[in-house]
């Protein structure tokens, strides 16, 4: 509903929907809504995804679409109504192939619980301008960009054989083609994150997993954020290792631990004033970043 309720013109935009043979009424509601919206000139078009695959999807539906830009919302994310009308402003006014905007992260009732708030902490996901920044730049990615459709055709589409960080790889081939990326916080939007702690580490650790994948494969897309929770596991186990050798290395592997767990309570004091939180979010920090680096550590012994 997010991408049919924009300032945008109704007649100036479609929407493509990249339909994975459901059967659970999907396609009954998207025909309810087609119906609806083309007397607005609105135009919404289903297409198949016979593989079932993410990135299948976004690239048949990419192929299908008839502007000049393409877009796209996850199905747990909503977009800002002005969402549209801003990104095509940004990109019609800077030198960037891609522009993207500010994410916040609610829990799936719409409130910000302690895990949303771990999951927008610049200490439990990094420093990218879409999580952290207020200020308009040129940046290193974008979140639900809105890209020229010719790029696409220069680079390549989304890689199909990636389960997961589809769009860290794709970017990597946009920024290594010469191309720019553009930040502009006017451009809003919704992420609605996992609810329960065994869902926020299982993703964290595939996003770990498949970054090592990534850099397996010879991609430098990654940053050193992306490698510190690795970093962290691998001191880890060798101080555990080391500590059989010599007990110095055991209170040196301590001292990081217990350095981990104060960045993570100053971190934490600067999204809530609750006490109770704040503790919990400490533990919440270790625990993501111990998940991220052991999928890392996992993906070195699996061949793709």
């Amino acid at each position: 509903m997010s991408l049919i309720n924009q300032t945008y013109p109704k007649d100036k935009y479609e929407i493509v929907i990249a339909d994975g043979k459901s059967e659970d009424g999907t396609l009954d509601v998207v025909r309810k809504f087609q119906d609806k919206y083309i007397k607005e000139g609105l135009v919404i078009t289903v297409v198949t995804n016979e593989k079932k695959i993410l990135a299948t999807g976004w690239n048949i539906a990419i192929n299908a679409a008839k502007g000049e830009y393409v877009t796209r919302i996850d199905a747990h994310a909503e977009a800002e109504p002005d969402f549209v009308e801003n990104s095509i402003k940004a990109i019609l006014t800077v030198d960037a192939v891609c522009v993207g905007g500010k994410l916040t992260s609610l829990s799936l009732d719409g409130a910000e619980n302690v895990i949303s708030k771990v999951l927008s902490s610049p200490f439990g996901v990094g420093n990218s301008s879409f999580r952290v920044s207020s200020q308009a730049c040129y940046a290193d990615t974008a979140v639900y960009g809105l890209y020229k459709k010719s790029v696409f055709e220069e680079v390549g589409y989304f890689n199909e054989k990636m389960v997961r960080n589809q769009d860290i790889e794709l970017h990597s081939r946009i920024k290594a083609a010469g191309y720019k990326f553009y930040f502009d916080p006017s451009i809003k939007s919704t992420y609605y994150t996992r609810t329960t702690l065994s869902k926020m580490l299982k993703q964290a650790y595939g996003n770990g997993f498949w970054n090592m994948i990534l850099l397996k494969k010879g991609n430098s897309a990654l940053s050193l954020r992306h490698l510190i929770p690795f970093a962290f596991v691998v001191f880890l186990m060798l101080s555990i290792i080391g500590g059989y050798f010599w007990r110095t290395i055991w209170a040196l592997g301590l001292g990081v631990v217990c350095l981990h767990l104060c960045l993570g309570l100053y971190f934490a004091g600067k999204k809530t004033h609750s006490l109770l939180e704040i503790l919990e979010m400490s533990w919440l920090f270790m625990s993501l970043h111990l998940a991220y680096g052991w999928g890392y550590i996992m993906a070195i012994f699996k061949k793709i």
